[in-house]
């Protein structure tokens, strides 16, 4: 097998997976291809596997708050869908042309993380098929049936290096009846030190997101309760910042407001979720990548390249994260012959020595 497969069931996809690891050839799974340019770059994969045909909304139960749905499904127009019922997936980002599987691989936590949780919260259950053909499901359709192991949510953010994600159950929120963006300038420590005062004093803000020299602030809700906090006027959404690649640095929270001065004095543009610890900074440089990477890790976080061309993919992850020969182990465990996604999976950049 070589080339590009299209499985149209769960049925074809597993054989394909099966013929691969027998023939010891690569796959690289692609769904929309919103974040293609993620892990180190290497030689293309043997196969393309597109997911696109893996489509379907199987079940959704609006009273229940759950939808069940294979994973190549575009995640706009299952958004779409169940806003026509009041309901939104509303711990996904909004990141246009993905699928449902893929912002499950990357982690794609949306905006309003700081409100909704992170993104493997929304998962319930999962099916799931290995690099050697075996479908696994994980999880349960209610909160009430999941017991055991989380092996379900451990496949999101592995970017397809455990098993291509075939069928998801997720947790669904009711739509809003208000949202709003709401905003002011300044310094960045002024702004940071007003962002956590805002943290503290509003009931359960969407978002607060520190900026070069501006703080913006969603609030979500009743109407009567979507109204601008002292200070700020009305704003919009704050774009990502500009740069040709863009790094995730993680951070303690109560870090984040640290590191965002840092990134000022850098002359970086950045965009930190506050009270959350994640901050999405734009690079142009491999050394402004390790500027990043090691103001982060200064202040007891770490820091990834999640979107960039090649030449700033030459050491995405950074140091070997402390569980690195436990991921190894699951890896083999999921994909015996190591055929999944070359170059996503965080140990292909690492030498095993050094673990």
């Amino acid at each position: 097998m070589s080339g590009e497969v299209r499985p149209g069931d769960r049925a074809a996809l597993a054989a394909a997976l099966r013929e691969a690891t027998l023939d010891r050839r690569t796959v690289r799974v692609a769904g929309g291809g919103s974040s293609s340019r993620r892990g180190l770059p290497g030689p293309a994969a043997d196969v393309v596997l597109r997911t696109g045909a893996l489509d379907r909304v199987l079940v959704h139960e609006p009273a229940d708050l759950t939808v069940t749905v294979e994973a190549g499904a575009d995640a706009a127009a299952l958004q779409a869908r169940l806003a026509g019922a009041g309901q939104t997936w509303a711990q996904a980002d909004d990141r246009g042309g993905a699928t449902v599987g893929g912002l499950l691989a990357t982690g794609a936590s949306g905006i309003r993380r700081l409100r909704h949780g992170a993104l493997r919260d929304s998962v319930l259950e999962m099916v799931l098929c290995t690099g050697d053909g075996r479908l696994v499901r994980a999880g349960g359709r209610t909160v009430k049936g999941v017991a055991g192991f989380d092996l379900h949510r451990l496949a999101v953010g592995a970017l397809g290096t455990l098993g291509v994600i075939v069928e998801v159950t997720l947790k669904l929120w009711p739509l809003p009846t208000a949202a709003a963006w709401f905003g002011t300038g300044g310094t960045t420590a002024e702004l940071a030190a007003l962002g956590e005062e805002l943290r503290r004093r509003l009931h359960r803000p969407a978002a607060i997101v520190l900026g070069p020299g501006r703080l913006d602030v969603q609030l979500v809700g009743p109407e009567a309760d979507v109204v601008a906090p002292e200070g700020l006027g009305a704003g919009e959404r704050p774009p990502p910042p500009p740069g040709e690649g863009t790094v995730e640095a993680a951070v303690p929270p109560t870090a984040l407001p640290s590191l965002a001065r840092a990134l000022d004095d850098l002359g970086l543009p950045f965009r930190a979720q506050l009270g959350v610890g994640v901050c999405a900074v734009g690079v142009r440089s491999a050394d402004e990548v390790a500027a990043v990477r090691a103001a982060a890790i200064h202040r007891g976080g770490h820091a990834v390249v999640a979107d960039a061309p090649a030449g700033l993919r030459a050491d995405p992850w950074g140091p070997a994260p402390p569980g690195l020969a436990v991921m190894r182990r699951l890896r083999a465990s999921f994909d015996p012959a190591g055929i999944l996604n070359p170059g996503a999976f965080v140990g292909d950049a690492v030498p095993v020595a050094s673990v």
